[in-house]
């Protein structure tokens, strides 16, 4: 089947839910009106780029590069944060060869939500209003979703934080997890491509956080390491401190099933009428359906180390963990850039266009502590019952 047929299929079940839609009572989500907020502008610029998306390590010997789809260089794309009420003023540039254009999750209304494919060479500015807080999933959605699915699996995907005034403070964290697609071998560069046969069969061959496999994580394994990379910077807390993690499951076709080893979390998902809700209370496991976010609040009690996961333990394999490592010598600061959350309105420099898209891999770190449960990393810090050595570049 080619891709007109596939545009076919997707466009008519695209029908059917909007006639449902608009068939059914639907609650709006607030009683209280909307806060009159600021103006934000944001621009995403589409483009093509070789990136690398599997450090070099026994599961991945060499790494892997990958011919992918992305907004202002990277995967993911750059967090856009706002405050509920703002009104954004969004600009789509198509810089790439491809036709390309957004979905924004976070917008209500076709108008808002959805710039319309562009051809190469085409820009478009509109803008919407933040209704709704909580975190939300933009994409592109190709050519009037025709190709979509390849575009997603591609790494054209990134979230939204829509800030209530209500929230506490805490040190916030921008982590996406997304499905690679593609089969053995490559293109005269050695980078590999979306392939549909795997994607239909839902054989992923990697699950990336942030762009890549094992991003974060340095190793496994206590009587058995097993380093996974070598250059990865594992993210820094202080114990006892209220963290939130804005977590994005890109898909485009797995569910996220995420979960901190040796910590518990709350979700807050949606805050309206003046308060936190809902509140999904405290729980152990959380799963984010493809195309969507969650708001999740965790507080890591001890120093030592804490990982990440998808629960759906084959995609472990495939790269979806994080490392977390508790430190009272953590700052506020010390937060990798491309996970790093901006002030609402401001642009993370991570994802800045000037420096031509960003490198895929964090400061040197040597992989020499052990955690009790059995997996090995390195920290950067002196944690208590927790064996260190290393340097952090």
């Amino acid at each position: 089947m080619n891709k007109a047929i596939y545009g076919g299929i997707a466009a008519g079940m695209l029908l059917v839910g909007l006639v449902l839609f608009q068939s059914g009572n639907w609650p709006t989500w607030n009683a209280q009106a909307i806060p009159e907020g600021q103006a934000r502008s944001f621009t995403l610029i589409a483009s093509e780029k070789v990136v690398q998306i599997a450090p070099d390590n026994a599961l991945t010997p060499g790494g892997i590069m990958y011919n992918a789809m992305v907004f202002n260089g990277t995967i993911p794309g750059p967090p856009i944060v706002v405050n509920w009420g703002d009104t954004v003023t969004m600009t789509l540039k198509n810089e790439g060869h491809a036709i390309h254009s957004i979905d924004m999750h976070a917008a209500v209304g076709n108008a808002q939500v959805n710039s319309g494919p562009l051809t190469p060479g085409q820009s478009k500015t509109w803008t919407w209003k933040a209704v709704t807080p909580g975190a939300f999933f933009y994409h592109c959605a190709a050519d009037g979703l025709n190709g979509v699915w390849e575009h997603l699996a591609n790494g054209m995907y990134g979230g939204i934080i829509v800030h209530s005034p209500y929230e506490k403070p805490a040190k916030e964290f921008y982590v996406a997890f997304g499905d690679m697609y593609f089969a053995s071998g490559g293109n005269s560069t050695g980078a590999k491509s979306f392939d549909m046969t795997s994607f239909l069969s839902g054989n992923n061959a990697l699950e990336v956080t942030n762009g890549m496999a094992f991003k974060y994580t340095p190793g496994i394994g206590k009587l058995s390491p097993l380093s996974l990379n070598k250059d990865a910077k594992p993210l820094m807390v202080k114990p006892g401190e209220l963290t939130r993690w804005y977590i994005i499951n890109a898909g485009p076709d797995k569910f996220l099933a995420f979960h901190f080893i040796s910590g518990q979390i709350q979700v807050k998902d949606v805050r309206v009428a003046g308060r936190e809700a809902p509140n999904y209370g405290t729980g152990d496991t959380w799963t984010i359906p493809p195309g969507s976010a969650s708001v999740v609040e965790s507080t890591f009690p001890a120093e030592g180390p804490y990982v990440g996961v998808t629960h759906a333990l084959n995609d472990v394999v495939k790269g979806g963990a994080f490392v977390v490592v508790g430190s009272n010598s953590s700052t506020d600061t010390d937060i990798p850039g491309d996970a790093a959350v901006p002030q609402a309105g401001t642009a993370n420099a991570y994802y800045s266009m000037s420096s031509g898209g960003s490198s895929m891999t964090g400061g040197s770190m040597s992989n020499s502590t052990s955690m009790g449960n059995g997996t090995s990393m390195s920290n950067g810090t002196s944690s208590s019952g927790n064996s260190t050595s290393n340097s952090t570049g």
